[in-house]
């Protein structure tokens, strides 16, 4: 009776896991991820004595008992990066790995055994990818006249998977692939990669350019501010005009120092004119006072 019950539960589990699509998650590089597995089968794991364990190919990450409606966790040498933070009594066995590199992109699966008799049911596998996101492509200019072939560059970096990159005229038109050629490379000692992605051609005036980076795995596209060729062609004129009103502003600027200094002269001198004027008077009044002494004597 006890063999054809747990022969049922296997059963339940193994369909439990063949009826249902294989799961892929992206986990991003340095960060946590949660790996889920949910048993929604007709027994009470929590009423009975098992042991459940994940496992990455053959090599085991997380691995506990759970009896008597306790969980005891056993040594895994996984760098204390697994943890599952419920279990029997929710059905709930997803795993979380912290800090995730690139060897963790594998398969996990979820393997349940009776302690007193059986053999493992695999509940659960799901397949795990790493990813980075690329930082914002940046847009630049080199070369190039007017009515002449022009050479935009467009890059970006510190990104995984290897990215797509698309070229905007106008913001729906494609240029020709023969004027764009993109090269990709990886950083030192890191699957990461920089993109640098060239376009060489001629452009109409007040045409607007723009470049994205598609990171597939991510799902994330990241596009430049659009490059109006039109103000690139206008950039001489600018240049001349910013000269031209650098040379007024400096002018008008000597101007009123000058003035500023004439005006401090005028008033400088008003000022020794008024004390002359003080000092003439005080002479005056004292020869007065002079003549006054003579006189009474």
């Amino acid at each position: 009776m006890r063999k054809t019950w747990f022969r049922t539960l296997l059963l339940n589990f193994l369909c439990f896991y063949t009826c249902q699509a294989k799961t892929c998650v992206v986990g991003m590089l340095g960060e946590s991820v949660s790996i889920p597995c949910l048993y929604n089968g007709p027994e009470d794991l929590s009423s009975l004595n098992i042991s459940f364990e994940w496992k990455r190919g053959s090599e085991v990450v997380y691995k506990a008992v759970w009896r008597g409606g306790h969980e005891e966790r056993l040594e895994v040498d996984f760098n204390g990066r697994s943890t599952v933070s419920s279990l029997a009594q929710t059905g709930n066995f997803t795993l979380k790995l912290s800090d995730i590199r690139f060897p963790d992109a594998q398969n996990y699966s979820l393997y349940l055994k009776r302690l007193d008799r059986g053999a493992n049911a695999s509940i659960c596998t799901v397949c795990l990818s790493v990813a980075a996101h690329f930082t914002p492509p940046v847009l630049m200019r080199t070369g190039g006249k007017e009515g002449e072939a022009t050479r935009l560059v467009c890059q970006s970096q510190g990104g995984f998977p290897e990215p797509a990159v698309h070229w905007y005229i106008n913001h729906t038109q494609h240029p020709p692939a023969d004027t764009v050629s993109t090269h990709t490379s990886t950083l030192p000692h890191s699957k990461l990669y920089n993109v640098t992605s060239i376009l060489y051609t001629a452009i109409p005036r007040d045409t607007t350019v723009s470049c994205a980076i598609e990171n597939h795995l991510l799902n994330e596209t990241l596009t430049t501010i659009s490059y109006d060729v039109g103000s690139i062609h206008s950039h001489g004129f600018v240049w001349i005009l910013s000269v031209i009103l650098c040379v007024i502003v400096t002018v008008l600027v000597l101007i009123a120092l000058c003035y500023q200094k004439k005006w401090d002269r005028d008033r400088r001198r008003e000022r020794e004119d008024d004390s002359v004027c003080e000092e003439t008077e005080m002479i005056m009044l004292d020869m007065d006072a002079m003549d006054g002494q003579l006189n009474i004597d």
